[in-house]
């Protein structure tokens, strides 16, 4: 007889089957032998569920040991960016965009030109699409394009020593630009 856990099962349903048809086997012999394989059975559930019990544990330690690794690498992160900030406050300091040393270059690029949306309900129909589900969503690209033009034909008009024309000013209400902070690049 094999010792596998299916086959004990397997022998407790041929059993079972042979009690039905009532063959040579007396109810004694089928009773005793159904009572050895139901405790090989259970030992072996029960040796079974103490695996399980351990790959159990095992799973919830990583998962522990996962967040643990987790707030680390935040801990880190924000330790990169306390530096680099050090950094470019350094070279912004000494009045430089640019410092080489025998290993790295250090630059302080401009901030990047991100689209800022103040109330969508506010933006002009040809900077926004619509769709059947009754959602609106902005046309980024060409809303931050035509407000970068705008900033840059206010900005011709004060460098002319000229006003900007009031209509100028407020042409695409609902988004503005925003410039944002100056970043350390290190190559």
């Amino acid at each position: 007889m094999s010792s596998r856990t299916i086959d004990l099962a397997l022998e407790i349903s041929k059993l079972e089957s042979l009690a039905a048809e009532g063959g040579d086997l007396t109810p004694e012999m089928i009773a005793d032998t159904l009572e050895g394989i139901e405790g090989m059975l259970e030992d072996k559930f029960d040796a079974t569920m103490k695996v399980i019990r351990d790959f159990d544990a095992k799973a919830e330690a990583c998962k522990k040991e996962a967040a643990r690794i987790a707030e680390r690498k935040k801990h880190w992160d924000r330790q990169t960016f306390v530096l680099k900030n050090y950094l470019l406050q350094c070279l912004q300091a000494s009045n430089r965009t640019t410092f080489k040393t025998t290993l790295n270059t250090f630059t302080a690029r401009k901030g990047s030109v991100s689209l800022k949306i103040d109330n969508m309900d506010l933006l002009p129909d040809e900077f926004v699409e619509s769709h059947t589900e009754v959602v609106t969503t902005p046309k980024n690209d060409e809303l931050k394009k035509a407000l970068q033009e705008l900033a840059a034909k206010i900005e011709a008009a004060r460098a002319a020593g000229k006003e900007p024309d009031p209509e100028l000013l407020s042409s695409i209400p609902g988004a503005h630009l925003e410039t944002g902070s100056p970043s350390l690049q290190v190559r």
